[in-house]
């Protein structure tokens, strides 16, 4: 699942409780799909976080091992996230929060000995109704571009027999930052004016085993020719990525 996805659930389910809650979760997945983009060259990706709730408030600090390919030295990802969170008696979910992203090690050295950090933050809004919910993102300055971006995603959960469960993923990145790899790629003689801009999609399937949530899920994105990357770092071709994940404390009746 995505970095979102195992906590997000938890999360607004803690939310309704008046006590504060503490828990952890550790996944291991074969590859870190972020937007359809893999943050590890397509191999596997161990994760944690540890998250919590008291109210309308909650909180979550979660890592990621990386890796952004041989020019990046860095190897591990940290969110920093704060929100708020409920649903109203007629069943409309709402989210607001802010994510803050930081790649110790990660910068890359530039000329006259500067270096380029891709730390960045994003705020966000959303709501949710039934089985869907929708998500809209906002940095100001995505990846230290000074550009902004947005990102468009709608989420769809349904309950399958036999304990199964379908989740439908779509997403939308777009904005200033995209515009500006557009600019910068014109000066290559091999670009021929495809956009930057792209969507992202993955269906998937999940289950949960005792202590074990699990998910298969196809991934896949409309990158236009000249911005597609079928292998190595930061790759966006069609993938099929495993995640298990367990969450603690783990309850008696499990």
């Amino acid at each position: 699942m995505s970095r979102t996805g195992w906590w997000v659930a938890g999360m607004l389910l803690a939310t309704q409780a008046a006590n504060a809650e503490w828990s952890a979760t550790v996944t291991g997945t074969s590859d870190y799909d972020f937007r359809g983009i893999s943050q590890t060259e397509g191999d596997p990706a161990l994760q944690g976080s540890v998250d919590y709730a008291a109210g309308l408030f909650y909180g979550s600090i979660w890592a990621s091992t990386i890796d952004f390919g041989e020019d990046v030295d860095g190897d591990v990802e940290v969110d920093l996230v704060a929100g708020l969170a409920s649903e109203t008696e007629r069943g409309i979910r709402w989210d607001v929060g802010a994510t803050y992203y930081v790649y110790p090690g990660s910068n890359e050295d530039l000329a006259n000995g500067i270096e380029e950090s891709p730390d960045y933050a994003e705020i966000y809004g959303g709501l949710g109704y039934g089985p869907l919910d929708v998500k809209y993102w906002w940095s100001p300055d995505l990846y230290d571009s000074d550009e902004t971006a947005s990102y468009l995603e709608a989420n769809l959960g349904v309950d399958l027999p036999a304990e199964f469960g379908l989740v439908i993923h779509y997403g939308y990145s777009f904005g200033d930052y995209f515009d500006l790899l557009e600019d910068e790629a014109s000066a290559d003689p091999d670009y021929n004016g495809d956009d930057a801009d792209y969507t992202d999609f993955s269906v998937g399937v999940t289950r949960t085993f005792g202590r074990f949530d699990s998910e298969l899920k196809m991934v896949t994105t409309n990158t236009d020719d000249y911005f597609e990357v079928d292998r190595g770092a930061f790759r966006n071709d069609t993938r099929i990525i495993f995640a298990l994940s367990t969450t603690f404390p783990w309850s008696d009746d499990e």
